[in-house]
């Protein structure tokens, strides 16, 4: 049976026309949507920042120095004298041997040289400290022991101040120091540790009866 040309065009044009309809409909099944790409996007890029947060705290916890600390963990009055009578010159005199402290919460060594440090009474310098130069291990803290003899001397018409002071039997002190060196990391990062503590010296019973430091 002979089939004619007609039918077989008919045929073939039916036929590629459920074909390209099929590839239309997978296209339309397979090809993602707008919306599920710029959420991916979003994903992906979160991820990344994510990734470098955590590299820069990485990098910072082993590579930045951080603050290192210095305090007084206790004082000793080893000798004290004083005058009460206001009528002659007011003073006092005394020697402390003191404990600092120095802590260092780095991965590398803290490394300072032979420092100076003052003792201060009403703002003004009434003793000197020298703090030998030392190197604190990483992570870890050191004590080194200072003494220093402090004093203060008026007249006559000594200030209001100093009068109050002697006659009830305390004297505010203040101490300050800079221990300038370096956290020794892969690279050097130079640091400055501050001492700045106040104590209360009490003469009547001869003893540091407060001590706080910043």
């Amino acid at each position: 049976m002979a089939i004619s040309e007609e039918t077989m065009s008919h045929y073939a044009e039916t036929t590629y026309g459920r074909r390209s309809k099929d590839v239309d409909e997978a296209r339309r099944i397979y090809q993602p949507k707008q919306s599920d790409i710029t959420g991916k996007i979003i994903i992906f890029t979160l991820a990344g920042l994510c990734i470098l947060l955590f590299i820069f705290i990485i990098i910072g916890f082993f590579f930045i120095a951080k603050p290192l600390k210095a305090s007084l963990t206790y004082v000793d009055v080893r000798s004290l004298s004083y005058n009460k009578d206001t009528s002659s010159s007011l003073y006092f005199n005394s020697t402390l041997a003191m404990e600092i402290r120095i802590e260092n919460p780095n991965l590398g060594f803290f490394e300072f040289p032979t420092s100076k440090g003052d003792v201060l009474y009403n703002g003004q310098v009434v003793g000197e400290m020298r703090i030998s130069g030392q190197r604190v291990a990483s992570f870890g803290s050191i004590r080194t022991e200072v003494r220093t003899e402090v004093g203060y001397k008026g007249n006559q018409r000594s200030p209001v101040w100093l009068k109050n002071d002697i006659e009830r039997r305390l004297i505010i002190l203040n101490t300050r120091a800079k221990l300038r060196g370096e956290v020794h990391l892969k690279a050097l990062n130079k640091r400055t540790v501050s001492l700045n503590c106040l104590m209360h010296l009490n003469l009547k019973d001869e003893v540091i009866h407060r001590l706080w430091c910043n």
